[in-house]
């Protein structure tokens, strides 16, 4: 099909009257030449005034087009698909209707993608009440990204800019029988085509709306829908003609994923049910088939356990461990919610169900704290250590009641959630001192 743009923004529409408007508004003020990007509204047949209100708030000098489905499909997985058909650019960027890009999108990204003939070109979306993943999006801008070092498959949304050519040439579409987590399938099966890919997160560039009205796809997660993205993409990966080093890469990315994704259906679940036991045995299964590309030092350090039960398929252990107890996790989230403000904090986490751990970087120094909380009697224990220095704090000056091994204990009291942060921001302020 003839190119005729740098890039062609491709929006989904469904009964979005009342919803749009922010949409069509940031794409009105995109700050690249509008002689070199198109718009593709594909409406599912909306019943409400959607077509009405996109002809009434586009800006007339925008190359837009505004395909009509007869039929609804239900999804967003087919008004994608049918927007890179209709596709005139050389990239495709795709937009939901309820979601709006900040001006300098086309921009930023078209030129990015240009310089170094990028496949994907990644954007850091808005921080918000939406799960949104932090790791790709630490530095500014990447030229050529890593799938490792660079995280990237830890945000899998299809809110990037994709070349229309590798989509086109390998047939990758939306599986418009996955009506939810489409977009990890077709971001994943876009990465693993990939040769080039760019970040840009030297600001935010999406915006995902929160409202209550209906989404394409939001829409409930069966443990078998699961289990066919993972199979699917495995099985690709497997066929593929990737160089080994990236396998591997893909592989063990992938893998993570896949435990994470059983270990929150364990959590919400509470049940040892049979078909959770089933699927969790198949995913094993899936994946040991090539186990010679499993590489623990590319699991996350907090995931290795569960990484490892999985792979021996002991189901039992998995479940009891992805179901951290309701006191640690409510309390993970007061502590992290404390010092995610802290100069030199990194994360909050919760260690083999046991102890919430909060990480903290200074310079080159990796500083953590072990906070061991007594379910019964309510006690708080909080051990301080640098993970990279075992005789760091040979020299610290601080309260120490007890030492053991390379860590030092600096509080042992009620779970008085005021006195433990003034407890570790005095340590942390004694130690940079």
């Amino acid at each position: 099909m003839e190119i005729k743009y740098d890039v062609s923004i491709i929006v989904p529409v469904y009964n979005r009257e009342n919803l749009i408007q922010s949409c069509i508004n940031s794409i009105n003020t995109q700050t690249l030449d509008k002689s070199r990007w198109e718009v593709i509204f594909v409406d599912d047949a909306s019943i409400d005034r959607s077509i009405e209100a996109i002809e009434g708030l586009i800006n007339k000098n925008i190359n837009y087009r505004i395909i009509k489905r007869e039929v609804p499909s239900g999804n967003a997985s087919t008004p994608r698909n049918e927007g890179i058909k209709a596709s005139l650019g050389k990239y495709v960027f795709f937009l939901d209707s309820d979601d709006y890009i900040d001006s300098k999108l086309l921009e930023n990204g078209i030129n990015i993608a240009l310089k170094n003939d990028s496949d994907i070109v990644y954007f850091k979306m808005e921080l918000n009440a939406r799960t949104v993943t932090k790791r790709p999006f630490k530095h500014p801008i990447v030229d050529k990204a890593d799938i490792e070092k660079n995280h990237l498959m830890r945000t899998l949304r299809i809110f990037k800019m994709f070349k229309t050519k590798m989509l086109r040439e390998n047939n990758i579409l939306f599986d418009v029988t996955v009506n939810v987590c489409e977009d990890m399938l077709f971001g994943a099966t876009a990465l693993l085509y990939a040769k080039n890919i760019s970040i840009l997160a030297d600001r935010d560039y999406y915006f995902a709306s929160l409202h209550d009205e209906p989404h394409l796809s939001k829409k409930k997660m069966t443990l078998e829908k699961l289990f066919h993205i993972y199979f699917y993409t495995i099985q690709s990966l497997y066929c593929s003609n990737r160089e080994i080093n990236f396998k591997i890469k893909f592989y063990n990315a992938l893998l993570i994923r896949c435990v994470e994704h059983l270990r929150d259906v364990c959590k919400k679940d509470k049940i040892n049910n049979e078909n959770l036991i089933r699927i969790f045995s198949f995913a094993s299964d899936l994946f040991n088939l090539h186990k010679e590309m499993f590489e623990l030092k590319q699991i996350y350090e907090k995931e290795r356990l569960l990484v490892l039960l999985f792979l021996s398929k002991d189901f039992k252990t998995f479940f009891e461990l992805s179901n951290d107890s309701k006191i640690l996790q409510d309390f993970c989230q007061k502590i992290e919610k404390e010092f995610e403000k802290e100069k030199g904090f990194n994360k909050a986490w919760i260690f083999e169900n046991k102890v919430v751990v909060l990480d903290f970087i200074f310079d080159n120094n990796r500083i953590a704290f072990d906070i061991e909380v007594n379910e019964k009697t309510k006690n708080v224990k909080i051990w301080m250590f640098c993970r990279n220095d075992s005789k760091f704090f040979e020299t610290y000056k601080g309260n120490i009641l007890e030492k053991k091994d390379h860590k030092i204990l600096i509080f042992n009291d009620t779970c008085d959630l005021s006195a433990m942060c003034k407890s570790i921001k005095k340590a942390i302020v004694e130690n940079q001192g």
